[in-house]
C-alpha cells in the first residue's frame, strides 16, 4: 500500500510500475457482471420442477447444488462437471439430477422441498461464484365447499355462519358476484374461513360464495343463497281479533290473528303467559293459563319466538310462544387428523341458544367453547380426543340431538 503513496517521478514510467498499478486497480474494482442467482420458482405438489440459474457465467466448468443457504457438505445434493459423471451428496433424495446447462431438476416435488437452494459455479483458474434462490411448493387447491348454519333466517332475530371449507390460506368472500364489503355486523374468523352475520337484516339476502387461491392457482365454491324473512317492526298493540273461551279448571284457549310476515298456518304451544296491570307493573305468571293452546294464523312458520297481547280496560295479557327445537346439524373442519399437529373445530348449528356437548355419550365440559357454546375447538388434537362427538340443544319445551361425528386421530 505504501507504493500507492509514493511521489510521482519525472521522466518515463517503467513498465513494471504500470503493470503493478493495473493489477491493483483490477483487485479493488467491483465486479461489472450481474450477481449469480437462482430463479425464484413456485410449483404445485407432485410437479416436476427445474431450478434455473440466472446470470450464468459463459465459462462455467462445473456445478454443485445444495439444500439451504450456503455450501454445507452435509446439505450437498449433487455435482456435475468437476468429476466424471454425476456425483450425488448426502442431501440427494433420488429425485434430483443436474442438466448440462447447470439447472437442477427435482422430480415430484413435495411440501418438504420448499426452501432456499444454493448453487456453486466453478470457473477456470480455480475461481467460483455462488448463488441462492427459493423454491415454494404449494398443496394442490381443492374446490372449496361453502357451508351455512341456515339459509332461511329472520331479520333482526337470527344470525348466520358461513364456512369456506378449504385447504388454501388466501380466501376472499363475494356477495351477489361482487367483493363482499364487511359491515359492523359481519366478522371474519379462522384465517377468514368463517363469516358471521349478527344479526341478519333484509339487505343481507342474496348469493354468497368464497374464492380461494395460492400463487399458482385459484378455485371458487358453489354459491349459497340466503333468504331473509322480515316482519313488521312491532306487533299491533291490540290483535285484530281475539276470542277468549274459558274452559274447565280456569284453563283458557286463545284464537289470535296478527298480521306479521308472509301468510302461513302454524300451531304452537303456549309456554308462558304474563299477566300485567295497565301500567306494566307487578307482572306475574298466570298459573291457570300456562298450559293453554295458542292457535295462530298469519304468523310465519319459521318464527322461533313471537308474541301477542290482549288488552282490556284495566289489564292485558302478553303471550310468548316458542317452537319445538329442530334437530341441530353438527359440522366439523376435519374428521381425520394427526395428533399434536392439527386443530379441529366442531360447529353445532341450531336456532336454539342452549347447547350441550357430549363425547362418547358423556357430558363434555373441559374443551374450549365459543359462540354461545355452539363452537367446540380442540387445539391441539391428542390421541385421547379420538371418539364420538354430539351436541344437544334445548329450550323450555323440547330438546334435540345431532347426528354423531366420529373423530379419527392418527399418531
Amino acid at each position: 500500500m505504501e507504493l500507492l503513496s509514493a511521489p510521482i517521478c519525472r521522466g518515463s514510467v517503467s513498465w513494471n510500475w504500470l503493470l503493478l498499478a493495473v493489477s491493483l486497480l483490477n483487485f479493488w474494482s467491483l465486479p461489472t457482471t450481474a450477481q449469480l442467482s437462482i430463479v425464484s420458482t413456485n410449483a404445485a405438489e407432485g410437479q416436476d420442477v427445474t431450478l434455473r440459474i440466472c446470470n450464468m457465467p459463459h465459462n462455467a466448468q462445473g456445478y454443485m447444488w445444495y439444500r439451504g443457504e450456503g455450501a454445507n457438505f452435509t446439505h450437498k445434493i449433487a455435482g456435475l462437471g468437476l468429476f466424471p459423471g454425476h456425483r450425488t451428496g448426502p442431501a440427494h433424495s433420488g429425485r434430483e439430477y443436474i442438466n448440462f446447462d447447470g439447472s437442477l431438476v427435482i422430480k415430484r416435488v413435495t411440501l418438504e422441498d420448499t426452501g432456499i437452494y444454493t448453487v456453486v459455479v466453478f470457473l477456470p483458474e480455480h475461481k467460483k461464484e455462488i448463488g441462492f434462490g427459493p423454491l415454494n411448493v404449494y398443496e394442490r387447491l381443492r374446490v372449496p365447499t361453502l357451508l351455512t348454519s341456515n339459509t332461511t333466517v329472520k331479520e333482526h332475530k337470527d344470525s348466520v355462519v358461513l364456512i369456506c371449507s378449504t385447504n388454501a390460506v388466501s380466501i376472499q368472500w363475494f356477495f351477489n358476484g361482487m367483493t363482499l364489503w364487511l359491515t359492523e355486523r359481519m366478522k371474519l374468523f379462522w384465517n377468514d374461513r368463517i363469516l358471521t352475520i349478527v344479526p341478519v337484516i333484509r339487505e343481507d339476502a342474496g348469493n354468497y360464495h368464497c374464492e380461494v387461491s395460492n400463487p399458482i392457482s385459484s378455485a371458487e365454491s358453489e354459491p349459497v343463497e340466503l333468504d331473509v324473512k322480515y316482519f313488521p317492526s312491532s306487533f299491533l298493540k291490540s290483535p285484530q281479533r281475539i276470542h277468549i273461551q274459558k274452559l274447565g279448571n280456569g284453563n283458557k284457549s286463545f284464537l289470535c290473528f296478527v298480521a306479521s310476515g308472509p301468510p302461513a298456518q302454524t300451531q304452537e304451544r303456549l309456554v308462558r303467559v304474563t299477566f300485567c296491570d295497565s301500567t306494566g307493573k307487578n307482572s306475574v305468571v298466570s298459573p291457570d293459563v300456562t298450559q293453554s293452546t295458542f292457535h295462530s294464523s298469519n304468523i310465519n312458520q319459521n318464527t322461533g319466538e313471537t308474541g301477542c297481547e290482549y288488552q282490556t280496560w284495566n289489564n292485558y295479557f302478553m303471550f310468548h310462544l316458542q317452537k319445538p327445537t329442530r334437530v341441530p346439524t353438527l359440522l366439523e373442519s376435519n374428521i381425520t387428523v394427526t395428533g399434536h399437529d392439527n386443530t379441529v373445530v366442531l360447529n353445532c348449528y341450531s336456532t336454539v341458544i342452549l347447547t350441550q356437548w357430549f363425547f362418547n355419550n358423556m357430558s363434555l365440559k373441559s374443551m374450549k367453547l365459543s359462540w354461545n357454546n355452539r363452537t367446540l375447538t380442540i387445539d391441539p388434537v391428542r390421541r385421547e380426543d379420538a371418539g364420538s362427538y354430539q351436541c344437544q340443544v334445548s329450550n323450555t319445551i323440547s330438546s334435540a340431538e345431532s347426528e354423531v361425528v366420529e373423530l379419527d386421530v392418527k399418531y
